[in-house]
């Protein structure tokens, strides 16, 4: 059987031969791919590409372009000290609770005569109006 340009057997082989030097040229491309990627080049390039993509790809906080500049003043900075104190003395702020508790207490005993009322036992979290109750 002829074709246009020869015989059908010319044809697969061309055909054949075409494709055995594509399959030569990409094991080629490939083996080129693979020594530029290893090489410490290769190497440096994909890890500023890495670092690229990441810096793009970061959410950024949205920026306040109205927001007032901050200012501490004196009760900011004696709250930060006071801070500072309990948690040197007591560890965390929050454990120093019950002994402020229990100084206010004492403070307010102090100021008014001792009753049978005020003098059953009371807990911090019963507040004063519990206390009056009594």
């Amino acid at each position: 059987m002829n074709t246009r340009g020869g015989s059908l057997a010319q044809a697969e082989a061309r055909v054949a031969r075409e494709r055995a030097l594509l399959d030569a040229q990409f094991d080629a491309w490939r083996g080129h791919v693979r020594n530029e990627l290893t090489s410490p080049r290769g190497l440096g390039a994909a890890l500023m590409m890495g670092f690229v993509v990441g810096n793009v790809l970061r959410r950024r906080p949205r920026r306040h372009e109205a927001a007032a500049p901050v200012r501490k003043g004196f009760l900011a900075v004696a709250t930060g000290l006071a801070l500072s104190v309990l948690r040197w003395r007591y560890g965390n702020p929050w454990a120093a609770v019950p002994h402020v508790v229990g100084w206010v207490q004492q403070q307010g005993a102090g100021r008014t005569a001792p009753s049978s009322a005020a003098a059953a036992q009371s807990y911090p979290w019963q507040g004063p109006r519990a206390i009056a109750k009594r």
